[in-house]
């Protein structure tokens, strides 16, 4: 009796038992599948950024070596060099005002090893350059700025305008336009100008030159009556007394023109116009290695000997920002760039 008593509790417990292993094996053989499964699957997929870069990376630039951005574009290249423990190599690609470097970028392969370093003109291109091959906004991921250089308004010293409501006070009440200066026919200071016009709602003559420096000549010599170009080309001038800065195009006042108001204090609102450079990769490149490109170089950009060396090209350290700040400004310079692309051929043909 008693045997049968113990051998019915032992096929109970067998009975409650055996289920519950199932379970458990199952179970077991599951998170062990899940965990192959995850360790077949593509390092990118996981986590692109784990050992990005493990090569060579590439920065393209549109225009040739020796100019500002390219002095910039070296200067981040060597220090990401540092950083990263691998070569960051500068291709100069010039020509049709860095359209062939952006169309070469647009299309390489999204993986962050191909990079591109561009300016305002970036954005500008698209009202300027007929037939892009690409779409300034969807066929890049913006990653960082690196420069930024907001646009001044001046006039030679000795004019009678000490502000800006002076100077537009004259602007409506003289008899015919006002003129201003530019470094040539689709460039950062043509489209500051119309921009002005248009914030303003006055008229101006728009003169250019082959260049920034025959135009502060002519607006020394009165010639022209104001220009609004970026502050490398004037601080020397203003130093020595030959030129008198007004406004600036920027949210804050500029370090080394403190006394100099932004255009919202003078009055005239949503006036942001400024030579900025930046870095993209093309669009589908994964999210984690352009946030860690992003952090590398804002980190970069930290470096008080890094921003001197930028201060000494005649460059301001932008403000950090995030790739979706930098694609918000894009935005919004695209939307202003094309209200004055509606209202005037900025392409001059």
């Amino acid at each position: 009796m008693h045997d049968k008593a113990h051998r019915e509790n032992v096929q109970l417990e067998t009975r409650h038992t055996v289920p519950t292993l199932t379970r458990r094996l199952a179970l077991g053989s599951a998170v062990a599948g899940a965990l192959s499964a995850l360790a077949g699957v593509p390092a990118h997929a996981q986590s692109a950024s784990l050992d990005y870069p493990n090569k060579p990376v590439t920065i393209v630039v549109g225009y040739t070596a020796g100019g500002a951005l390219d002095q910039s574009t070296r200067l981040l290249a060597q220090n990401l060099s540092q950083r990263w423990k691998q070569p960051v190599v500068v291709d100069n690609r010039p020509g049709a005002n860095g359209t062939i470097a952006a169309a070469y970028v647009a299309s390489a392969k999204p993986d962050g090893y191909t990079l591109l370093a561009t300016s305002t003109s970036h954005t500008f291109n698209k009202f300027v350059v007929k037939g892009l091959r690409y779409d300034p906004e969807t066929s890049f991921e913006p990653i960082a700025l690196l420069v930024d250089v907001p646009n001044v308004l001046v006039v030679k010293a000795s004019s009678p305008y000490r502000s800006v409501g002076e100077l537009l006070a004259a602007m409506r009440s003289s008899p015919k336009p006002l003129s201003y200066a530019s470094q040539g026919i689709g460039g950062v200071p043509h489209l500051a100008g119309e921009l002005f016009k248009l914030r303003t709602n006055t008229e101006l003559l728009h003169v250019p030159y082959k260049g920034a420096a025959q135009g502060m000549t002519d607006l020394i010599g009165g010639v022209v009556d104001m220009s609004f170009p970026s502050p490398g080309s004037v601080m020397a001038h203003a130093k020595q007394g030959t030129l008198r800065v007004l406004a600036v195009a920027a949210t804050q006042r500029l370090p080394d023109l403190k006394e100099v108001p932004t255009f919202a204090e003078a009055g005239v609102q949503d006036f942001l116009v400024s030579t900025w450079h930046g870095t993209f990769a093309p669009a589908g490149t994964p999210h984690d290695i352009v946030n860690k490109i992003n952090a590398d170089i804002n980190a970069t950009m930290a470096s008080a000997e890094f921003k001197q060396t930028l201060k000494n090209q005649g460059n301001f350290v932008a403000q950090p920002v995030t790739p979706k700040q930098f694609a918000a400004r894009l935005s919004r310079e695209l939307k202003a760039f094309g209200d004055v692309a509606a209202k005037v051929d900025l392409s001059g043909s």
